[in-house]
């Protein structure tokens, strides 16, 4: 599988100073998929930060990846997959050469076959909010493989319930971390998203 659990924490912003808190947080919560963004401060030393300290007990995703070079620079920070924010071949190439699997973002019907063409992994349907939350079910059927769709883009608390009734995952982002939030805060948000799965 792509992932391990129905949910992709996205910590966009995140320092390396506030990371390891942050993520054994998540980790009490056993979500354990999440994505480091690459506009976030520092991101590559973040990504080697906690996959020093908690190995594979995280599969770390780095994120926003749009071009090879940063496709490259996920590998040898230590990310486990990439993410895309829009389907560019290129990049795509790039990881797979770098033994890196790929979530690829995706919102046509014209780039989710494309997507499948160039052996993703899996999609992640952005942005989501833009569509109709059974999305999935609207297109899957002329695919000639099963791929995971994951939504990413307009997730939160009040309707992640819904999307993972006809999604494979989610990607929830603001609604779960925001920069600079304290620790309490992501307790409060953990408990809250575990009580709609």
């Amino acid at each position: 599988m792509m992932f391990n659990g129905p949910v992709v924490a996205i910590l966009r912003g995140i320092t390396p100073h506030e990371c390891l808190s942050q993520v054994e947080c998540l980790l009490q919560y056993g979500i354990t998929d999440i994505e480091i963004p690459a506009n976030s401060p520092d991101w590559q030393t973040t990504i080697r930060l906690l996959k020093q300290q908690f190995g594979s007990s995280v599969h770390l995703g780095a994120g926003t990846i749009t071009e090879p070079q940063l496709a490259e620079a996920s590998a040898r920070a230590g990310a486990d997959y990439i993410l895309t924010p829009n389907l560019n071949p290129a990049v795509i190439r790039h990881a797979q050469t770098s033994g890196l699997k790929i979530c690829a973002g995706v919102f046509s019907a014209s780039e989710i076959f494309s997507a499948c063409a160039l052996r993703a992994d899996a999609l992640k349907i952005f942005p989501a909010a833009a569509l109709p939350v059974d999305y999935p079910q609207l297109i899957k059927g002329p695919l000639q493989q099963p791929i995971p769709f994951c939504a990413v883009g307009g997730i939160n608390l009040q309707n992640i319930a819904a999307y993972l009734s006809h999604y494979d995952g989610v990607g929830i982002g603001s609604a779960l971390y925001q920069p600079g939030q304290s620790l309490e805060q992501m307790h409060t948000r953990c408990r809250q998203l575990i009580a709609q799965l």
